[in-house]
């Protein structure tokens, strides 16, 4: 069943430029909006590019509702623009399989295959919202709604993939970023999609003022947050330091350089140079990425009395693959392979503090999901140069830092997910996260995750200190603001690493933060005048 005829000639009139288009040039038109609305996220943050993505996708499900069958048309154009946004925004995926000898062949697949079942999400949503589909401006709420559901079920489900939710189109440590430490990112993200569709109603039919109504009001919010942050970041101006002095670092060198036989050696030597150089190091603590060293560091003693020399009074926290037996292991059979980061002191051989096991593992980079299962059937195994996946381990808890205060530590893309931080009795009085963003490749990629990083100090109210691989390495303030930052090429820097926050609403309400957003913007919702439903409902 379909709208009743007084809502399809309205619809027909709003969207007819869209509509009389032919269909494979309507695709076309789809698919380039879709691919530019990446331009909103890093490095670029051209939030109105994502604007144009979300009113026309708008007008899609306004034509889709005047179709004889209004889900299906939905769910395939909507699929079709988020397939092309999300391909946009993930092209750089590809870039880890030309990392790995003979992973190049599954490079294509990959690219199309993760935008594609990420589109099914949005899909997904359109054709649920087209069924409570009206032609007023509570179209527009429900349609927020509807997407951002989508992407809180693509955050969660498989393990979830919370890459460049909407929210993330405000650079962190800017005004409109502040209000994530108040409602987190889904909150923001939410609010983010309202205030960007908003402009869908100028099409629509009636007064000017009726039609432009919905547009000023996102104006006024989005001038309100920007208000909000600003007088936040004005009343907490930068540079308030604490005592303990911290140095991330980069050797720079790319995958295929590091992993280079018999280059291991070369690569732990610059490690241990980026300890005191460039400029002597006043730092107590010194963070290498995940991953750093390409051998099982724990593993090579003479290694660790080169880090113990060097190390002093310094402690090391780095990233580093490895592996222990398996119980009861019979003769041949591998052992289990972790990913880690560890706490390591200097003396006449660096001593072991600390452990963190990498808990949410990147699906086929790091494990192959159902390998049990599978195995007999993928002639494959996952990305990692060392081993064939890794073991997950338990959540991230508060670690013991010496010389300097708790920690919770995150490895890699930990960091895109919110809510990780522990909390109450257990919370830390800073972030270290640990990544590899070589395998993105020097290009957008790196950008996006150094930002979406960021938001976890902005929600917890914490510092972070980060040394990436390939990306940027930086210590940041707890409003998401950097301190020092180094650039893609590597190297290190230094500072004395901010102070804590007290928690922040968004830490202490967790998930009722966004969910107080859901419920206040679904009675917007319903307040709204909304013209007639589907017919029959």
């Amino acid at each position: 069943m379909s709208l009743g005829t007084a809502d399809k000639i309205r619809f027909v009139d709003r969207v007819a430029g869209i509509e009389r288009l032919a269909p494979w040039t309507r695709r076309a038109a789809i698919a380039g909006v879709g691919l530019a609305s990446n331009l909103a996220h890093a490095p670029f943050y051209l939030f109105p590019a994502l604007a144009c993505g979300l009113v026309l996708c708008v007008w899609l499900i306004d034509g889709a509702a005047k179709a004889e069958r209004p889900m299906r048309a939905a769910f395939g154009r909507i699929w079709l623009f988020a397939f092309f946004y999300f391909l946009g925004g993930l092209y750089w995926v590809g870039s880890s399989f030309l990392q790995v000898d003979g992973a190049e062949a599954l490079m294509i697949p990959a690219v199309l295959a993760l935008p594609a079942g990420l589109a099914l999400f949005w899909g997904a949503a359109a054709a649920l919202a087209v069924t409570f589909w009206s032609s007023g401006p509570r179209r527009i709420v429900l349609f927020a709604l509807a997407i951002m559901a989508a992407e809180w079920a693509r955050g969660h489900a498989f393990g979830g993939f919370p890459w460049d939710l909407p929210g993330y189109v405000w650079r962190a440590g800017e005004p409109v970023s502040q209000f994530a430490s108040v409602v987190g990112i889904y909150g923001l993200s939410l609010l983010t999609v309202l205030m960007l569709a908003a402009p869908a109603a100028l099409a629509d039919q009636g007064p000017f003022p009726h039609r432009a109504a919905p547009a000023l009001a996102a104006a006024l919010g989005l001038g309100l947050l920007w208000g909000a942050g600003a007088h936040r970041l004005g009343s907490n101006p930068p540079g308030v330091a604490g005592e303990v002095i911290v140095r991330v670092a980069d050797s720079g060198l790319g995958q295929e350089e590091k992993w280079r036989a018999g280059n291991e050696y070369n690569v732990f030597s610059r490690y241990l140079d980026l300890l005191d150089t460039p400029g002597p190091s006043h730092a107590e603590i010194v963070i290498w990425p995940e991953s750093a060293v390409p051998v099982l560091l724990l593993e090579q003693p003479d290694l660790l009395e080169e880090i113990g020399a060097r190390l002093g009074a310094r402690t090391l926290i780095t990233g580093v693959v490895r592996s222990e037996p398996r119980q009861g292991q019979a003769h041949g059979q591998p052992p289990l392979y972790f990913n880690s980061a560890i706490v390591l002191t200097g003396g006449d051989s660096a001593q072991l503090g600390q452990i963190y096991n990498k808990s949410r593992l990147v699906p086929f980079g790091e494990f192959i999901p159902l390998w049990r299962e599978l195995a007999p059937f993928l002639k494959m195994k996952a990305l990692q140069q060392i081993g064939s996946g890794f073991e997950p381990g338990g959540p991230p808890a508060r670690m013991i830092v010496p010389g300097g205060p708790p920690a919770v530590f995150l490895i890699c893309y930990e960091s895109i997910f919110p809510g990780l931080i522990p909390r109450g009795e257990g919370r830390p009085d800073w972030i270290v996260n640990v990544t590899n963003d070589a395998w993105f490749g020097g290009q957008t990629g790196p950008y996006q995750h150094y930002n979406e990083a960021r938001y976890r100090a902005i929600e917890e109210g914490l510092p972070l200190a980060r040394a990436a691989s390939g990306g940027v390495s930086a210590i940041i303030d707890p409003y998401g603001r950097k301190v020092v930052e180094t650039g893609l090429k590597g190297g290190a820097v230094e500072a004395p690493l901010p102070p804590p926050l007290p928690p922040t609403p968004c830490a202490r309400a967790g998930w009722l933060a966004p969910a107080s957003v859901f419920f206040v913007v679904t009675l917007l919702g319903i307040a709204l005048p909304g013209g007639r439903r589907r017919a029959g409902q």
